[in-house]
C-alpha cells in the first residue's frame, strides 16, 4: 500500500464467490475488503478501483456509476449486508480512473486522481481565554498528535503468526492526550529557577484532544471542557508529574512523556454512551521521549499512574481465526449495541505493526442510529 490509511487506491480481485440464494449478485473480495458485485462484472485477478468505508465520492462520479442513491448522507461509502454477506467497500471500474491508461499498479493512492476523500467529522474551535483576554495559543511540539494507524482490512499481511501481539477493545468516544513536556521556549523566570536549580521549570503539564491542543501550564487552560473535566476527575495533572519526578530526571528526558487514551460515556457520541450516566478515561498508549512503550511497559505506567487501561482481550501469537473472535456477534454488555471493534499492535510498540478491525454490524448500527462520529 502507497497510503495505508487511503480510502480509494488500485487493488487486485481476490475472489469470486457466489452468495446463496442470489442470481444477480456475488461477492467479491479486494484484500481484506468484501463487495456485493453485478455477476459476472468481475473476474479473480482483475484491476479495480476500492473505495473503502467512509471514503466521499463525487456526486459526478456517482451518478455516472449508478450509485447516488445508495451511499450514506455525505456521499459516504456504507456498509451493507445482504442474505448474510457484508458488503463494505465501492469498487470502481478502472476506465472511471482520470487518464485511463496511465501507469497504475497494485496499492496505487487514487484519493487526489479519484477526488476521493475520507470523511471527517467537523473539529469545533474554541478560543483560548486567560483571565478574560483572547490569546494566540502557540502549540508545544514535543505534544504530539497520536500515531493514525490504518484499517487492517488495506493491509491485510500485517501480522503473521510468528507476530506475538495484544488484542484490545477499541472504544468509540472522544480522544485524549495528557504530557509533561519540554517547554517550547523559556521565560526569562524559568531561567533564574533553573540557574537557582529547578530543572523541572523546563517542562509544562499540557493536555488536548486528538488534533487540538487544549492548554498547558505556560499559556493557561479553557474555562472548561470534557478533557480539563476529565482530567480533574481522575487528577491526571498530579499524578502525571509525580510519576514522570519519581521515575525520571530532567536530564534524562529530551522531549518528555505523554499518555493517550479514550473519553467515552454520557454525552460524549450521540446514541453511543455504554450504558453509561457519566463519563469515563481508559488510557492505551504511552510515548516516551517520541517513542511509543512496549505493552508490559504501557502496562507500568497506567499502574503507577493509578489510571485505568483499555480492556486486554488477547496476549498472544496473532491468529486471524481467534481476532475474529473478538469482531463479530461482540455487543456492549448488557444491551444488543454492537462494539466498534479492536486494536491488534506488536507488543513491542513498533507503530509498523499497529491496526484496527472495525466490526461491520457497528458500522450499519451506527448509519441506522445515527451515531455521531469518530473524533
Amino acid at each position: 500500500m502507497e497510503n495505508q490509511n487511503s480510502v480509494s487506491y488500485v487493488g487486485v480481485i481476490g475472489s469470486v464467490s457466489e452468495i446463496p440464494g442470489a442470481d444477480n449478485i456475488e461477492l467479491v473480495t479486494v484484500g481484506g475488503w468484501n463487495a456485493i458485485t453485478k455477476k459476472g462484472e468481475y473476474k479473480v485477478d482483475d484491476l479495480v478501483v476500492v473505495a473503502t468505508t467512509d471514503a466521499v465520492i463525487p456526486k459526478e462520479l456517482s451518478d455516472k456509476l449508478g450509485v447516488t442513491n445508495y451511499l450514506r448522507k455525505g456521499q459516504r461509502v456504507r456498509t451493507v449486508k445482504l442474505r448474510g454477506v457484508y458488503s463494505e467497500c465501492l469498487l470502481i471500474p478502472n476506465k472511471y480512473i482520470p487518464g485511463f491508461g496511465d501507469v497504475y499498479y497494485v496499492g496505487m493512492d487514487l484519493m487526489e486522481k479519484m477526488g476521493i476523500h475520507k470523511y471527517e467529522p467537523p473539529v469545533k474551535t474554541i478560543q483560548l481565554s486567560v483571565g478574560g483576554r483572547k490569546v494566540k495559543y502557540h502549540q508545544n511540539p514535543n505534544f504530539k498528535v497520536y500515531y493514525k494507524f490504518p484499517n487492517q482490512k488495506n493491509v491485510p499481511d500485517m501480522f503473521s503468526e510468528e507476530d506475538e501481539v495484544v488484542i484490545t477493545r477499541k472504544l468509540h468516544g472522544t480522544n485524549a492526550r495528557y504530557g509533561i513536556v519540554r517547554k517550547k521556549t523559556l521565560s526569562l523566570w524559568d531561567r533564574v529557577k533553573m540557574f537557582f536549580g529547578n530543572e523541572w521549570v523546563a517542562f509544562e503539564y499540557v493536555y488536548g484532544s486528538h488534533n487540538v491542543e487544549k492548554g498547558s501550564d505556560s499559556q493557561g487552560f479553557y474555562d472548561t471542557d470534557v478533557w480539563k473535566t476529565v482530567a480533574n476527575t481522575y487528577d491526571i495533572r498530579g499524578k502525571l508529574w509525580d510519576h514522570v519526578k519519581d521515575t525520571y530526571e530532567p536530564s534524562m528526558l529530551t522531549e518528555g512523556v505523554v499518555i493517550y487514551g479514550e473519553i467515552y460515556g454520557a454525552g460524549i457520541q450521540k446514541n453511543y454512551e455504554y450504558g453509561l450516566t457519566d463519563v469515563k478515561f481508559v488510557g492505551f498508549d504511552v510515548e516516551v521521549d517520541g517513542e511509543y512503550q512496549p505493552y508490559i511497559n504501557e502496562t507500568v505506567h497506567f499502574d503507577c499512574l493509578q489510571l485505568p487501561q483499555v480492556e486486554l482481550l488477547y496476549q498472544g501469537n496473532w491468529n486471524k481465526e481467534e481476532q475474529d473472535k473478538f469482531v463479530l456477534n461482540n455487543n456492549i454488555e448488557g444491551t444488543k449495541v454492537p462494539h466498534e471493534g479492536i486494536v491488534v499492535k506488536s507488543v513491542t510498540g513498533d507503530r509498523r505493526k499497529v491496526s484496527k478491525v472495525i466490526n461491520p454490524d457497528y458500522l450499519i448500527y451506527g448509519e441506522k442510529n445515527n451515531v455521531g462520529d469518530s473524533h
